[in-house]
């Protein structure tokens, strides 16, 4: 299974060090929602990176793909740039870790 990267310029600079089998930088978001069509189209790819930032850009068509999800997706995971983590932002990964194991694993108890 591949490991692939939609994201800026540096995050894809350091994640292709670090060995990731295909990064992509795309100008606009156009070209990024047609990259990430064609990586879920992809058999072999298992898990897509995504900055946070293009995921703010082209959330109506990622909610749009995750409706639709008649097939098995690799798994999409956000990741925060240099800039760190959008605030107010609802973390998809854990929403579908609650999904998994039926709890919120990140509750604290009082």
């Amino acid at each position: 299974m591949k490991v692939v990267l939609l994201g800026k310029k540096d995050m894809a600079v350091g994640f292709s060090l670090a060995g990731l089998d295909e990064v992509y930088v795309p100008e606009n978001d156009y070209q990024a929602k047609k990259r990430l069509e064609k990586w879920l189209g992809t058999p072999d790819i298992g898990v897509i990176l995504l900055s946070e930032e293009i995921a703010e850009d082209i959330r109506e068509d990622l909610q749009r793909k995750k409706e639709k999800k008649d097939d098995v997706y690799p798994l999409i995971v956000e990741i925060p740039d240099k800039e760190g983590a959008i605030e107010d932002k609802e973390d998809p990964l854990k929403d579908k870790i609650k999904r998994a194991v039926g709890i919120d694993i990140t509750e604290k108890e009082n």
